[in-house]
């Protein structure tokens, strides 16, 4: 109660590096917010959607466990090892009342799943209507579209203020590991039999394949096209 900050070594350079240690915490600490929420979000979205259409699940519960457990689990841990940006001593400091979800937080995953989620219930009905006696095979592919988009959108949000094409997208060895070790786990999991026992999936084609590689490469240019219009908005 005596003071706010109690010194045990009076270096100047170990307040600083305190200090920035904080904004790398408060930062990592967001970019798990927003890659877990707007994850969340699509699913609970895709569902409802279904419901009020009356069509069946986009997805199956063990289907949308498999992505909690290897697509969102393991980059969020990453994410709290990423070493922080070099310009983020640069930011104004946040106000003591400052809160974790800011507008542009709440704006990106609003949009962000609102755009992709319509997007994705739109494939899941031209494809049901397309394959309609193949339930199963409409399944894993939104499965497999949901995954890697939220695989693919992990590398954008290593920073909220900068272009991908501008941050180092190795810098975090842990992250890259996730990333991979979600790869692997997807194909697993449309392709080894006990799997796609356990998560009634089936094998895709190599056009299956190619859509859900366009569909993530939409999705982060999508992120990357809100990020920069959050930057216009800071320089005007």
């Amino acid at each position: 109660q005596a003071s706010d900050l109690v010194l045990l070594d009076d270096s100047f350079s170990v307040i600083v590096s305190a200090i920035r240690q904080g904004r790398i915490i408060f930062d990592n600490i967001k970019k798990i917010i927003v890659f877990i929420l707007k994850d969340a979000f699509s699913e609970v979205n895709l569902i409802v959607l279904s419901l009020v259409f009356q069509l069946p699940l986009p997805i199956l519960p063990a289907q949308i466990l498999w992505v909690n457990l290897f697509q969102d689990s393991l980059p969020s841990f990453a994410f709290a090892m990423e070493p922080g940006e070099e310009d983020v001593m640069n930011e104004r400091p946040p106000k003591n009342n400052t809160s974790l979800m800011d507008k542009e937080m709440k704006i990106l995953i609003f949009i962000y799943g609102i755009s992709a989620d319509l997007f994705l219930f739109a494939l899941f009905v031209i494809f049901n209507n397309i394959d309609g006696d193949n339930i199963a095979h409409t399944r894993t592919l939104v499965f497999m579209l949901l995954a890697l988009e939220s695989l693919a959108g992990i590398f954008s949000l290593k920073s909220l203020r900068k272009s991908i094409f501008k941050i180092n997208i190795f810098s975090n060895l842990y992250l890259l590991a996730a990333f991979f070790i979600g790869i692997l786990m997807m194909i697993a999991a449309v392709n080894v039999e006990p799997l796609q026992r356990m998560l009634r999936t089936t094998p895709l084609t190599w056009t299956d394949w190619a859509i859900v590689v366009a569909f993530a490469i939409f999705n982060v240019i999508f992120i990357e096209v809100i990020k920069l219009f959050f930057r216009n908005n800071k320089k005007n």
